[in-house]
């Protein structure tokens, strides 16, 4: 239900607003392997009451810093790579959803875009946050698409646009790369509907991972994976590999975190929720829905979104869903923690880190 609403909404060009949440362990945990001082994780919340904030959060240090609140609407995010501008998508009023910048270090807000394109999966394309991608669609482009926007001339130049099928699902940026996972507009919306028409019963699709420059050019096919949902797609810390959060990916069933090397092509299996319900004395009951992880600086640890054990139902506006809960996955010695949980009900809507 869900990822069904949130679909729809997708189709229907009625975008849900997105607020970059930088957002970080609540408790420490102490690892064996130290984790970088300047890894920031960054978390999307919607609680109970409406409200979509966006959280920074140090994994060392354990400083927690609320950077957006109040808003009406889902969020999403990032942080620039000098940890000085927080990047985000709103809707406010009954204007469309336009992207954001705020400077974290005087806390002075710039409306970035203001057009009729719907805007989400803010990006940014360089350290000083002059340059932003984000995803976009609209009534001329009816079709997800990238982005690419300049801040200061407030101009942005779209991607693909000869390929009139071909929508971006998830994309990440790197240093000098852009990632992506497509599928052809006509059998996704096709699946949909049949989905609607069938109790809510999704079937997979090819999702195509294409590569490409910053400027857009140079798109070359990665590999192509067969799943219901792909919800996440993030660079690990050296740009050669991406992590990968989604649904009855390829064989698997249920949720599944993943990581795509781009060197060799190969998929190596993360985290399942049939790995979680086989281990003994499980903290959480399931990955769950919306699908959301990032590797951490040293490539120890997996940061992602996941139900608690005996996490209860609430309503979120409509939407019936389990609460949500970030942990760690330590790669090496194969245990899971608990590292943040929003003191009011609340589902992770984005979750994405920068070093």
């Amino acid at each position: 239900m869900y990822e069904l609403v949130c679909k729809c909404k997708k189709l229907t060009i009625i975008f849900l607003s997105l607020v970059v949440v930088l957002f970080g362990c609540q408790k420490k945990e102490e690892d064996s392997t130290p984790i970088n001082n300047s890894e920031e994780l960054i978390i999307s919340i919607f609680d109970n009451e409406g409200k979509g904030s966006i959280v920074e959060v140090n994994a060392e240090k354990n400083i927690e810093k609320e950077l957006v609140n109040n808003e009406a609407v889902w969020l999403d995010g990032k942080l620039s790579d000098n940890k000085q501008y927080l990047v985000y998508t709103s809707a406010r009023g009954d204007g469309p959803w336009d992207i954001y910048l705020l400077d974290i270090n005087n806390n002075k807000e710039y409306q970035v875009t203001n057009d009729t394109l719907g805007q989400l999966n803010p990006r940014f394309g360089d350290k000083e946050g002059k340059t932003i991608y984000s995803e976009i669609i609209g009534s001329t482009f009816p079709v997800s698409k990238i982005a690419k926007v300049e801040v200061q001339k407030k101009d942005f130049t779209i991607f693909d646009t000869k390929q009139s099928d071909r929508a971006v699902e998830m994309y990440d940026i790197s240093k000098n790369k852009i990632i992506g996972a497509f599928v052809s507009e006509k059998e996704n919306t096709a699946r949909w509907r049949k989905a609607n028409e069938n109790e809510g019963n999704i079937e997979q699709i090819l999702y195509s991972i294409y590569e490409m420059n910053l400027d857009g050019s140079n798109m070359n096919l990665i590999t192509s994976v067969k799943a219901i949902n792909i919800d996440s797609i993030a660079f690990g810390p050296d740009g050669n590999s991406i992590i990968l959060g989604g649904e009855n990916v390829n064989n698997d069933e249920g949720s599944g975190i993943y990581k795509l090397s781009l060197k060799n092509k190969t998929l190596t299996t993360i985290l399942t929720d049939q790995m979680i319900k086989k281990s003994k004395n499980p903290i959480l009951s399931e990955i769950g829905q919306r699908r959301l992880a990032v590797l951490s600086k040293n490539e120890r640890f997996i940061y992602f979104s996941g139900i608690p054990k005996n996490g209860d139902e609430v309503n979120f506006e409509g939407i019936t869903s389990k609460i949500r809960c970030i942990y760690k996955y330590d790669l090496v010695d194969k245990e899971i923690k608990k590292v943040y949980e929003n003191k009011k009900p609340a589902i992770i809507t984005d979750l994405t880190v920068t070093y």
